[in-house]
């Protein structure tokens, strides 16, 4: 960045207003958005971009919206993303405030998503809206500005439409960094162990065998043979059980069982699905390829173990009615410490008058991975609020 670039971004950042900022914040947390349902907060987006004066808004078939600013010669392609949809709120009563209230407090603001992203979101579109009326003519190429949908489910789907619309030479992700720079994220791939038994009478179940008893066998022999490869940036590329359940099982929403004839039967199948963080290099195949040998060494202690090892495809639909499909994974990335676009950004933060260091500890999250590791883009992950 030259000292052109450096003294707009200085001025952008002394010229914004900061009600304003709020306020923009404020009614994107007041739009609830969880995966899948984010149309409201999507066509305000798209509102507020126009009015801010983006020279083109486009809202793709997923429902990402992203907002365009062209300067005033060919230059650089640069890409601000934040996600728009969030985890759901889960019982309200349990929130100290109202999670959809945009409540401030002491100087902060409350609501679900605050962090992750819409006060980043937030702050990019304005922001950008401010670099628009520059009229130096010193800033060349487009600024891109895009709310991405279902990042919470099937955040590289959604993340490739993006980049395909967009073409970016390089990317800033909008996730809670303290306002740090961060330079590489773990990945993550989400893998399914099914453990098959063999139906009985609960009565009786020396005649048949209980699948979750298997799976608790199981879960011992994997703690103790999983050892977490590391990385000396990214850290350990940790394996964690997140969900467990069994077959036949009580419906968890009336705490009944499953209407069928055997209710009092051991469970005929136990499943387990786990989250297992990863590093360079490591591929969704390659993690399967690891349970795989696992499973085979544990049937040499637990003969009645009969397993698959599999990565879930899921598959739901957008705001906009269009299906969306994919598996649980995103490849780790990192920059080198000393990147261009790193150094740069660093030195147009001093300039800027903020914080202009970069994080000893990955970023939070995988918003980055199709980005960095699948497109190779310079990618840096930057904005307010901690992870925590």
């Amino acid at each position: 960045m030259d000292e052109f670039g450096v003294r707009n971004l200085r001025q952008a950042v002394a010229s914004v207003g900061r009600d304003d900022l709020i306020q923009l914040c404020q009614e994107l947390l007041r739009r609830p958005g969880v995966s899948g349902r984010e149309g409201d907060v999507a066509r305000f987006v798209a509102e507020s971009m126009r009015s801010l004066g983006f020279d083109s808004v486009v809202i793709d078939s997923y429902g990402n919206v992203v907002g365009e600013i062209i300067f005033s010669a060919e230059g650089p392609r640069l890409l601000l993303t934040a996600q728009m949809d969030h985890v759901d709120a889960g019982d309200v009563a349990e929130w100290s405030k109202y999670p959809f209230g945009a409540f401030i407090e002491e100087n902060r603001i409350y609501g679900r998503a605050a962090s992750d992203q819409k006060g980043a979101l937030a702050s990019m579109m304005l922001a950008a809206s401010l670099l628009k009326r520059d009229r130096s003519g010193a800033l060349q190429g487009r600024l891109f500005v895009a709310g991405a949908v279902h990042q919470e489910t099937f955040e590289r789907v959604a993340s490739k439409a993006i980049g395909d619309f967009a073409d970016p030479d390089c990317v800033i992700v909008g996730e809670a960094s303290g306002l740090l720079l961060e330079r590489g994220q773990r990945g993550r791939a989400e893998i399914r162990v099914d453990i098959f038994g063999r139906m009985a009478h609960s009565s009786h179940p020396e005649f048949g065998v209980n699948a979750a008893d298997v799976m608790v066998e199981f879960l011992s022999f994997l703690k103790s043979r999983f050892t977490p490869p590391r990385d000396e940036f990214l850290g350990e590329g940790i394996l964690v059980l997140t969900n467990l359940f069994s077959s036949p099982s009580y419906n968890r929403e009336s705490s009944q069982r499953e209407a069928r004839p055997d209710s009092s039967a051991i469970p005929e199948r136990c499943t387990a699905v786990f989250d297992r963080r990863l590093l360079l290099g490591e591929t969704l195949e390659g993690v399967v390829r690891q349970f795989e040998e696992i499973v085979d060494e544990a049937f040499r202690v637990l003969p009645e173990l009969r397993a698959k090892v599999s990565y879930p495809v899921m598959e739901d639909r957008c705001y906009t009615g269009a299906p969306i499909r994919g598996s649980h994974y995103a490849p780790a990335w990192t920059i080198p410490s000393d990147a261009p676009f790193l150094r740069v950004l660093s030195a147009a933060l001093e300039e800027a008058g903020l914080c202009p260091d970069v994080s000893a500890r990955p970023g939070f999250g995988t918003n980055g991975c199709h980005y960095a590791a699948e497109r190779l883009l310079p990618t840096v992950v930057y904005g307010p609020s901690r992870r925590e």
